[in-house]
C-alpha cells in the first residue's frame, strides 16, 4: 500500500481550509464541506503536486495510523481536485457527487453528442455545441461540462459571461478545455501529456 505521494498536511491548518472551502463554494455555490458530511475533513497529499481528498472523521484515523507507520494509501475518500500554483482545480468525481446532492447542475453547460467528442479529444466548447447553460457562467471561473446523459465529462475556464452567449458566432470558444474524461483514453497514464491545462 505504499504510495509516491507524500503527506503535506493531514488535518489541515485553517488557512488552508479556508482557501478550499472558498474556492469549493465559489464552483458549486453551496458550502460543499458542509454538503458531503461526513466526508469534510481535509487530506492534501504532495508530490509533484498536491491532491486534495475528502474523507470521514473514520476514514481520516485510519490514514493517520497508516501515516504514522510509514504507510500512505494512494488514494482515500473522495478526490476532491487538485491543487496548483494555490489555486484548488476541482475534480469532476466531486462534481458529480455536489450535483447530485444539489438535485441540480450549476455553473455548468450541457454539450450536444457531436459537441462532446471533440471535448473529449481536448479541444474547447463552442457555442454550436452549447444545448443548454446552467447558472451562472462567469468569465473566467471555472465550468463544468455535462453530455446529455447527465455525466459530467470535465471542466473548463469560461471565456464569456452567460448574458453574451446569444450574442456569440456558432464557432466562438464558450469553454476553454481544462480537463476531460478523454484524458484518460489518451494515453494519459504516460508523462507526454499533462492532465491539467491551465492559461495565466
Amino acid at each position: 500500500m505504499p504510495s509516491k505521494k507524500v503527506v503535506r498536511c493531514a488535518r489541515c491548518i485553517n488557512e488552508c481550509r479556508e482557501m478550499i472551502a472558498s474556492r469549493l463554494t465559489e464552483c458549486f455555490q453551496a458550502d460543499v464541506l458542509e454538503l458531503m458530511a461526513p466526508y469534510n475533513e481535509l487530506i492534501i497529499c504532495s508530490n509533484g503536486f498536491s491532491e486534495v481528498y475528502l474523507v470521514s472523521d473514520k476514514l481520516l484515523d485510519v490514514y493517520l495510523k497508516l501515516a504514522s507507520k510509514g504507510r500512505y494509501p494512494y488514494c482515500i475518500g473522495i478526490y476532491a481536485g487538485r491543487l496548483s500554483k494555490g489555486i484548488l482545480i476541482p475534480s469532476t468525481m466531486l462534481a458529480d457527487k455536489v450535483f447530485k446532492k444539489l438535485g441540480t447542475y450549476v455553473n455548468s453547460v450541457e454539450v450536444s453528442d457531436t459537441g462532446l467528442k471533440p471535448f473529449l479529444y481536448g479541444k474547447d466548447v463552442l457555442k454550436a455545441s452549447v444545448t443548454r447553460t446552467y447558472p451562472r457562467l462567469i468569465k473566467g471561473r471555472y465550468a463544468f461540462v455535462v453530455g446529455r446523459d447527465g455525466y459530467v465529462y470535465g471542466l473548463g475556464i469560461s471565456v464569456v459571461d452567460e448574458g453574451e452567449l446569444p450574442y456569440l458566432r456558432p464557432n466562438d470558444v464558450v469553454i476553454k478545455n481544462v480537463f476531460d474524461a478523454g484524458w484518460y483514453l489518451r494515453g494519459g497514464t504516460t508523462p507526454r501529456e499533462k492532465k491539467y491545462k491551465l492559461w495565466e
